[in-house]
């Protein structure tokens, strides 16, 4: 799945004393938390294909995390243990698809083989967590 692709990496951002990081990332209000803290995210294989610059990249998509309810930015208070418990589902691959010829739309192709235009260029979260 990644021979030949280039990928992009899937990450948590954490603020462990208040250095009061701006939202320079483009992931929106870090979510305050105190204690321990578990995560447990649903991540699906997304294969973006770009007709325009003939190359296609991979990264693991768990949401648009520009929405505040998908961010995965933490400011942390008094936690000690962070796990995180990813689970990844390699059989359920997202394919968003560029126009052929450009301009258009960016197509989502789910692992059901449905199809639709991707909003805000990329796939519907909840309606993969509906396919696991």
């Amino acid at each position: 799945m990644v021979k030949g692709n280039e990928v992009i990496e899937t990450s948590y951002i954490f603020d462990f004393a208040d250095y009061g990081l701006s939202d320079g990332y483009g992931t929106g209000k870090a979510k305050e938390v105190s204690g321990d803290l578990t995560l447990k995210t649903d991540f699906f294989p997304e294969t973006f294909i770009s007709h325009l610059f003939n190359k296609k990249t991979l990264e693991l998509f768990g949401g648009d995390t520009r929405k505040e309810k998908f961010s995965r930015r933490y400011k942390l208070n008094t936690t000690q243990n962070i796990i995180i418990e990813p689970l990844v589902h390699l059989d359920k691959v997202v394919t968003l698809e560029g126009p052929n010829p450009a301009p258009g739309v960016i197509i989502a192709t789910y692992p059901n083989g449905s199809k639709e235009p991707a909003k805000d260029n990329k796939p519907d979260y909840i309606k993969l967590l509906s396919m696991k």
